[in-house]
């Protein structure tokens, strides 16, 4: 499998050059060689395969030998996540990545801890791009701007596929899952106290379906991987 590197085009030459951060992580760490082959993506999808013709101090050039198009999303999962200290954070966004979310928004719930900073979009962003390159995913998850229950039950209350995750829940997901109907797939994941009964009462009467991953509690940090990974396997995506 080729190295990845993102870009924020790739332009339509027969050659491309890449620099910045990307760059020098190509040249610094990874210790790119000329003749080897790369893949760039320009994270909706977009892809090519190149060749390393010239590496300079700050960047280096790709000879373009494949593109490749962005191919159809079937159907988007998006995970609504709680806020968590900063390295459950950060290892939440990576699960999410790797397990294949479209889109991820943070949500500031009645028992976060942890608070939004200005700064967390990028960060949650660098992270997300670090797991795509691990992966080889090519189209990066969209990190939205954080939103509170009220939005959540007015933007995807008519929403069929709407999942909140909870250990008192009678419906198990995977009963759950034999519902789901086209359009996309939301999972709602809680913090580490758990949701309140506010919060279940308010999106329950939105639509949304309460239902139970196992009979183990899990992280917080690690409930929406678990889901995603049971949903992709359940809707035949794996």
């Amino acid at each position: 499998m080729l190295t990845l590197f993102f870009v924020p085009d790739l332009g339509a030459g027969s050659t491309i050059e890449v620099r910045g951060e990307e760059a020098h992580h190509a040249i610094k760490v990874v210790r790119v060689e000329v003749g080897e082959e790369l893949m760039l993506a320009d994270g909706s999808g977009a892809w090519l395969r190149g060749q390393v013709e010239l590496i300079g101090k700050k960047s280096f050039i790709l000879a373009v030998l494949e593109r490749g198009l962005p191919e159809e999303v079937a159907q988007e999962l998006v995970v609504i996540q709680a806020l968590m200290k900063s390295d459950r954070a950060k290892e939440a966004i990576e699960l999410l990545t790797v397990a294949g979310a479209t889109t991820i928004i943070p949500w500031q719930s009645a028992r976060s801890i942890a608070k939004w900073q200005e700064d967390l979009g990028e960060k949650w962003l660098a992270t997300a791009i670090a797991a795509a390159k691990q992966s080889r995913r090519l189209r990066l998850p969209e990190i939205e701007s954080p939103i509170t229950t009220a939005h959540i039950a007015k933007r995807f209350g008519d929403q069929s596929n709407l999942f909140i995750l909870h250990e008192g829940a009678t419906t198990k997901l995977s009963e759950a899952s034999k519902q789901i109907t086209p359009g996309a797939i939301v999972v709602v994941i809680g913090p580490e106290g758990g949701l309140s009964g506010e919060e279940l009462g308010e999106l329950g009467a939105a639509g949304g379906k309460v239902v139970l991953l196992g009979s183990e509690v899990l992280r917080s940090a690690h409930a929406g991987f678990a889901a995603l990974c049971a949903i992709s396997a359940l809707t035949g995506r794996w």
